[in-house]
């Protein structure tokens, strides 16, 4: 088949993925290049009703910085979902420019239930014998995107499988109150934009 529109093939990809949130299918599928990798963040993040749990380098990077996925969490918020994002590589420079960081202080300045957490930790995989360190998003215990090379954007991905979820979770709720490794920077976060 010669001569296949990108942008087609985006509608496809979306409706697809669409298809598989709407129906809490529980379907592992593979994920990759920044513009699958938002389709499908935005679709978790709007599929979600109660927490997210994001663990990221900066998300100062391409697809946390679009409007689409800020927008996406900025609704998420706003319905009442609680926010809690682990990073590994923050940086101050970064994120007082990020449109996202701008976002997140709004709200945190409005009390809305945001946490956020700088960290030295490096995720893996256990299944993964060259340990490479990768980044994740769950939504409501059941759906996530696990980047498994977070150079190429490449994940695995399912929109219902508390069970792999599961580990994640633990791993990532441990993190939050294990202050040798992990500092609450939610207060700092919000005092970025103070004049």
């Amino acid at each position: 088949m010669r001569g296949r529109n990108p942008a087609t093939q985006m509608k496809n990809y979306i409706t697809y993925i669409s298809q598989l949130a709407n129906s809490k299918s529980n379907v592992e599928f593979l994920n990759s290049s920044e513009e699958h990798a938002l389709a499908v963040l935005v679709r978790i993040i709007q599929s979600s009703n109660n927490i997210l749990r994001i663990f990221a380098g900066n998300l100062c990077s391409q697809v946390p910085s679009s409007a689409e996925y800020i927008s996406a969490l900025s609704d998420f918020i706003e319905r009442g979902g609680q926010v809690k994002i682990m990073l590994n590589q923050y940086d101050d420079c970064n994120s007082k420019e990020s449109n996202l960081f701008k976002r997140l202080a709004y709200y945190l300045e409005l009390g809305k239930d945001i946490k956020v957490f700088s960290t030295e930790a490096r995720p893996y995989l256990l299944s993964d014998p060259d340990k490479n360190e990768i980044h994740f998003t769950i939504g409501d215990d059941c759906a996530y995107r696990i980047e498994t090379d977070i150079d190429k954007k490449n994940a695995k991905c399912n929109f219902n499988n508390p069970a792999a979820a599961a580990n994640l979770i633990i791993f990532f709720d441990e993190l939050t109150i294990n202050t040798e490794v992990t500092d609450d920077i939610t207060e700092h976060v919000k005092s970025l934009f103070v004049d």
